[in-house]
C-alpha cells in the first residue's frame, strides 16, 4: 500500500469498523479489486485512492488536465471494473485471502462511488458527477479527512453522499471547497427551498463552523458515543483478528450489524447509557429501543458470580428483553468483563423474533420466575434500569 492508501484505509477502518471495511480487497484474477471497500448491510462503498504528482509543464492547463486524468479519471475507471466484478459475484475474498466477505442480494444493493485524488494543489477545482457510468465523488486530502472523520458513521456517512448527489443534481453549485458543503450540509439538512437554477456560493463556511457554538457543543456531547465504537472494536480483537474462520466472522458481524446502522446521535443516547450501565455495575441492562427502531440491547456485566454461565445467561436475558420491549423484533445482547483470574471476555448474541406467542409468554414467565431476569425496575429520564 502507498502511503495516501494507508492513510484512506485507516480512516475508514476508525469510522466505519473494522467488520465492515476492508483494505485492498481480491478482485478478478486475483487482481487488487480497489483501495478500500467498505459493506454493511445493502450498502457498498468503493474508494480509489490516487497520489499523483502534478507535471512541471510550463501551461497551466496541460497540468490540470494531465494530473485530472492520472488522479481522478484513473481511479474512476478502476472504480468502475470493480463495480463490473462486483456485480457478478456473491462474496469477496480479503486481501488475507482467508477471508470472504457475503457482499449484500444484487437487487438490493446500495453502491457509492469514490475517487480521492491527493497530489494537487488548492486551486485545482475537482470534477464530480455522473462521468458517463454512474455518479462519483471526488475528494482531495482535506476533504477526505474531515468527511470521514465527522460523518464517522456508515450511515451518517452514506445518507451525506445520497443527500449531496440528490442535491447537486439539479442546481447550481459554487463552494470553495467540499468541506464547505459538508458545513452547509449539516447546518441546513440540504432541505432549504432552493430553487433550480439558483447559485449557491459561499467561503470559509467550514471554518465558521467549527469555531462556532454549535459545533463545540456538539464536540462535547458526542464524545460518550464512542464507547460503541471501542466496543466493536474490542469485540473484532477478541474474536475475530486471528480467527480463519468465515463462519464465526459472519455470525458475530450479522448481530452487531444494527449498532453500526446507528447514526451518531443515536450513539450518543446509547453510550450514555451503557456508560452509566458500566459505572453503577448493575446486574444487567435493557437499551430500549429508540426513534421507533425494531431493534432493543441487552447489556450485561461479567463478574466471576457469572462467569460459567456468561453466554447461557446473557440469551436468557435476551429472551425476556424480547418479551419487555414489544416492538423490537431484534434483541442484541452485549457482556463484558472479566474474572479475578484476570480473564476478559467481550460476547455478543442477536435474538430474532418476528412474532410472540403463548409459548414464548410461557417460557419468558418460567425465566423470571426461576431466574429473576429483569423483574425489578427502576424508571428514570424514560429509559429503563433493570436489576
Amino acid at each position: 500500500m502507498t502511503p495516501s492508501e494507508k492513510y484512506v484505509a485507516e480512516l475508514c477502518e476508525k469510522s466505519f469498523l473494522p467488520f465492515w471495511s476492508f483494505a485492498n480487497p481480491i478482485g478478478k484474477k486475483g487482481k487488487e479489486l480497489c483501495d478500500v471497500l467498505v459493506v454493511c448491510g445493502n450498502i457498498i462503498v468503493i474508494i480509489s485512492v490516487k497520489d499523483i504528482r502534478v507535471s512541471e509543464n510550463n501551461d497551466a492547463l496541460v497540468q490540470y488536465e494531465r494530473w485530472v486524468k492520472k488522479a481522478i479519471h484513473d481511479s474512476i475507471d478502476q472504480i468502475h471494473g470493480a463495480e463490473r466484478y462486483l456485480n457478478g459475484v456473491d462474496e469477496v475474498l480479503l486481501k488475507n485471502k482467508r477471508t470472504n466477505v457475503k457482499l449484500p442480494d444484487k437487487k438490493n444493493r446500495e453502491i457509492h462511488r469514490i475517487a480521492i485524488a491527493f497530489g494537487s494543489p488548492a486551486n485545482f477545482p475537482l470534477p464530480t458527477g455522473e462521468f458517463d457510468k454512474g455518479y462519483v465523488h471526488v475528494f482531495d486530502e482535506t476533504s477526505t479527512s474531515t468527511i470521514i472523520t465527522e460523518l464517522d458513521t456508515i450511515v451518517d456517512f452514506t445518507n451525506y453522499l445520497t443527500a449531496k448527489r440528490k442535491f447537486v443534481a439539479n442546481k447550481t453549485l459554487l463552494m470553495a471547497n467540499e468541506v464547505d458543503f459538508l458545513a452547509y450540509y449539516i447546518q441546513t439538512g440540504l432541505e432549504d427551498d432552493i430553487p433550480s437554477n439558483a447559485v449557491i456560493s459561499g467561503e470559509n463556511l467550514w471554518d465558521d463552523y467549527i469555531n462556532s457554538n454549535e459545533y463545540a457543543k456538539w464536540q462535547d456531547d458526542v464524545r460518550v458515543s464512542y464507547i460503541w465504537d471501542d466496543m466493536i472494536h474490542h469485540v473484532h480483537n477478541y474474536h475475530i483478528a486471528d480467527s480463519t474462520s468465515n463462519e464465526k466472522r459472519d455470525e458475530i458481524e450479522e448481530a452487531i450489524r444494527a449498532i453500526n446502522f446507528e447514526p451518531r446521535i443515536n450513539r450518543i443516547e446509547l453510550g450514555s447509557v451503557l456508560n452509566n450501565a458500566i459505572e453503577r455495575k448493575l446486574k444487567a441492562r435493557i437499551l430500549k429501543p429508540i426513534n421507533n427502531a425494531e431493534h432493543a440491547y441487552v447489556f450485561m456485566p461479567l463478574t466471576d458470580k457469572n462467569w460459567k454461565e456468561k453466554q447461557a445467561e446473557l440469551e436468557l436475558r435476551c429472551t425476556v428483553a424480547r418479551y419487555e420491549n414489544p416492538t423490537a423484533k431484534k434483541i442484541i445482547g452485549i457482556s463484558i468483563g472479566s474474572n479475578s483470574d484476570g480473564d476478559s471476555c467481550f460476547d455478543i448474541c442477536s435474538l430474532y423474533i418476528p412474532e410472540i406467542d403463548e409459548d414464548f409468554i410461557r417460557e419468558v414467565m418460567e425465566i423470571k420466575k426461576e431466574l429473576g431476569y429483569f423483574t425489578n425496575t427502576i424508571v428514570s429520564n424514560s429509559v429503563d434500569f433493570r436489576k
